[in-house]
């Protein structure tokens, strides 16, 4: 979630390590990105970096020392695009504990998932993870229940109407875009297992779907996807292959 305040001060870096925030926990600190992506190394700003569509997301290097002028600081300016509103609506939902969420099953899984406080740190989701799995639900279940949530719905349906040849046979569609290395197969993982659970305790409810399909590019990466199908082979959690026992996705109940 962006801030929207006057240019902080600088904050002080570890010499050894180029690394500001931990994986586990929502960007506290960025470096000073311009306007054209780059960076300055020597100036670490307070807050997460705001996205901007016209500013490349892949840092470009080493930006100059003097005179930057700091992403940031047009944070009002960006703060309609769609990936800012969500992150906030969605981080002040994080916040606030998941509230109106319709269905047991769901309050569950988030619990089990991102504040069970027996889970051990090496089977904690990263916060980009998180973030994906909590945009997704609430996009489902909670953005109609505001006008915030109401207006993102809007400009998602206008997006799709303009993709697509047929109105009345399109297939929505919503696309998450995530880093390589930052665990998009968990993220599927998790999203199946909202959706298989909800449905069967919610039946008609068509928020909810029961049937999946899993496109891949190629047959290395269709096989490394194979996590994602129920190991009936072994009854044991330390063995299976599957992710739902491996990552620790399914609470007891």
């Amino acid at each position: 979630m962006s801030r929207r305040s006057s240019r902080p001060a600088g904050i002080s870096q570890a010499p050894d390590s180029p690394i500001l925030n931990s994986p586990y926990e929502e960007p506290a600190r960025h470096y000073a990105t311009d306007l054209h992506g780059g960076l300055n190394y020597a100036d670490i700003r307070a807050g997460r970096r705001i996205f901007a569509p016209d500013v490349p997301q892949a840092p470009l290097g080493q930006g100059p020392q003097g005179g930057l002028y700091e992403i940031n600081d047009q944070a009002e300016l960006y703060k309609q695009e769609l990936v800012n509103l969500l992150r906030r609506e969605v981080g002040e939902w994080r916040r606030a504990g998941y509230p109106n969420v319709t269905s047991r099953v769901t309050r569950d899984l988030l619990d089990f998932w991102f504040a069970d406080p027996e889970r051990q740190d090496w089977q904690k989701l990263f916060f980009a993870q998180q973030e994906a799995v909590e945009t997704a639900i609430w996009l489902n279940e909670i953005a109609e229940k505001s006008n915030p949530g109401n207006n993102v719905l809007g400009r998602l349906n206008v997006a799709q109407a303009s993709a697509s040849e047929s109105v009345d046979g399109r297939l929505p569609r919503i696309a998450f875009k995530m880093a390589t290395g930052s665990g998009k197969t968990v993220v599927m993982a998790c999203l199946l297992l909202y959706h298989y659970f909800n449905r069967q305790e919610h039946r008609n409810d068509p928020r909810y779907a029961d049937y999946f399909l899993i496109v891949a590019p190629g047959i290395t990466i269709k096989d490394r996807l194979g996590v994602l199908y129920v190991d009936t082979q072994s009854g044991n959690a330390a063995t299976a292959y599957d992710y739902y026992r491996q990552r620790r996705l399914v609470p007891r109940q």
